[in-house]
């Protein structure tokens, strides 16, 4: 019976699935209590020019357990709601950065987005900063290239009131639309708009070489009516 308790706090987090394999999860301690994370990204594996966004889900209230790897897992908690009043997203890639607002996902407490498109395939980071528990909070989270090794952190100093317990897993960042397509490789919108712009230029030099013509022709006709 105590054995079959031990999955109940396990089973409580099926609303926000902490196993997602495209996902980063995290605990970490704020403000005295326990806050559990999995981020990453909407519609993995996102390619660029295809809409995707944030996902971010949290669980509070729970308690750390070892697992049978002896790592440390997160287990148990409630939803925690009404984080979008208090927290943004700022997104990353070199030196350019956007701020976004958190949405809370329809008919699922805890769980959060915030959409965008990107346009470069490249290392996105998601930083989250505000209050969470009435403490300040600034956290940052970064995309996991193709083949590199999922991250696996242990308890360090975040700041005043915030203690990261664990970290582990990954989330991808955005790749080439072309290597996504199928039956055929997909044509990235640069490319489109390249092709256009060529279409377009050679039209336009078309069209003067036509009115040249015809200019000349006049003129021409003009001086034999002489």
């Amino acid at each position: 019976m105590k054995k079959l308790l031990g999955f109940v706090p396990a089973l409580l987090l099926c609303a926000l699935p902490l196993a997602a394999s495209a996902h980063q999860h995290a605990s970490f301690l704020i403000g005295g209590t326990q806050y559990d994370f999995v981020i990453g990204s909407l519609n993995e594996p996102v390619a660029v020019d295809d809409k995707t966004g944030v996902d971010f889900r949290v669980m509070s209230g729970g308690h750390m357990m070892m697992a049978e790897d002896g790592d440390m897992e997160a287990m148990g908690g409630t939803a925690a709601a009404g984080l979008e009043k208090d927290l943004k997203v700022e997104l990353i890639a070199g030196d350019k950065k956007k701020t976004l607002d958190l949405s809370p996902v329809y008919n699922t407490p805890g769980s959060y987005k915030a959409m965008f498109i990107p346009t470069v395939a490249t290392t996105i980071s998601y930083r989250f900063f505000g209050t969470i528990n009435k403490t300040p909070v600034d956290i940052t989270f970064t995309c996991r290239a193709e083949g590199e090794d999922a991250a696996h952190e242990g308890e360090k100093e975040v700041s005043a009131g915030v203690k990261q317990l664990m970290k582990g897993g990954g989330f991808g960042c955005p790749q080439k639309k072309e290597a996504l397509g199928f039956p055929e490789d997909a044509t990235p919108l640069v490319s489109v708009a390249s092709t256009a712009n060529s279409a377009s230029t050679k039209g336009t030099w078309a069209l003067g070489l036509g009115v040249a013509s015809l200019v000349l022709g006049v003129v021409a006709f003009m001086r034999r009516k002489s």
